[in-house]
């Protein structure tokens, strides 16, 4: 099991090197391993982790429970994948390796208790590129026997990904064509009016790009694009999901468990207790 030094050795080999990704964590040797030599697909889990929540853990599992996404009886593939450089947000406060061995926790916290009995094999992995379309292409040149790659987003993230200012001098069909046709995109919504709408106003974005009226977008990606709401696998209205410790989704992110962690009210984060310091998040115990 890796030590915090041990992850901060990996963050550095990868800023030296010319890399795109390093794998720092496994749960299985036989991680994206097939007799074949072929994995039909991976779920890519890209997130600041900082920290690991309880909304976390469930959209992760409910994506692996969903068999448009993991067929029956066929084993998981998971990328836990951290950014060390993030096209909007700062790394602070959590230092990139704590945020690595909680991510390396997370994975504990997934394995063992996964719907339909799913077997599910973990990778922690970082990548120097803050953009999707890259980071893709290094997932597909670390793993070439991977067919097709999953992305867990939230809306922010889907509306960053089609924003054609992360692109210059490209449209977006020469920045994401070979992305678009060779990933999927799992976006979670909710209600967020004051900074990303409604959820309706949400699932109306990707019905206005079927429809053909966001002109810069191709219509055909809408059938790339999976919402999935808080509520349930198949309701895109939106609504307040619940954990099964009452605790409502829709509120939570890392930013508020981290808001919680100052005041001691952890309950926001699913498997360890926190607090805020000068040197930033740090995790200590497992509840």
């Amino acid at each position: 099991m890796p030590s915090t030094s041990d992850y901060q050795e990996h963050v550095d080999l990868l800023r030296r090197s010319s890399d795109g990704l390093r794998i720092a964590y496994t749960t299985s040797s036989s991680f994206l391993t097939s007799p074949t030599g072929r994995v039909k697909s991976l779920i890519v889990f890209d997130s600041s982790f900082n920290p690991p929540t309880v909304a976390h853990l469930e959209l992760l599992t409910r994506t692996i429970a969903n068999s448009t996404f993991v067929s029956v009886g066929s084993q998981a593939n998971v990328l836990l994948l951290l950014a060390v450089q993030n096209a909007d947000k700062p790394t602070a406060p959590a230092p990139l390796p704590d945020r690595l061995s909680m991510m390396e926790r997370f994975s504990f916290e997934l394995a063992p208790d996964t719907p339909d009995n799913k077997a599910v094999n973990v990778a922690v992995g970082i990548t120097k590129y803050p953009r999707f379309v890259d980071k893709a292409q290094a997932v597909f040149d670390t793993f070439p026997g991977v067919e097709e790659q999953i992305y867990l987003t939230g809306y922010d993230t889907l509306i960053r990904l089609l924003d054609g200012k992360y692109y210059p001098d490209q449209t977006l069909q020469e920045a994401l064509g070979d992305f678009m046709s060779r990933c999927k995109i799992v976006c979670y919504i909710r209600d967020n009016k004051p900074k990303w709408g409604t959820a309706a106003e949400q699932v109306q974005f990707v019905e206005d790009i079927r429809a053909g009226k966001k002109t810069d977008i191709p219509q055909h990606w809408a059938n790339r694009i999976w919402l999935l709401s808080y509520a349930s696998h198949d309701d895109v209205s939106g609504g307040g999901g619940r954990h099964n410790n009452g605790l409502d989704l829709s509120i939570v992110s890392s930013t508020a468990a981290r808001d919680a962690s100052r005041y001691g009210k952890v309950r926001f984060v699913f498997m360890m207790k926190c607090r805020i310091s000068a040197d930033g998040l740090r995790c200590l115990t497992k509840e």
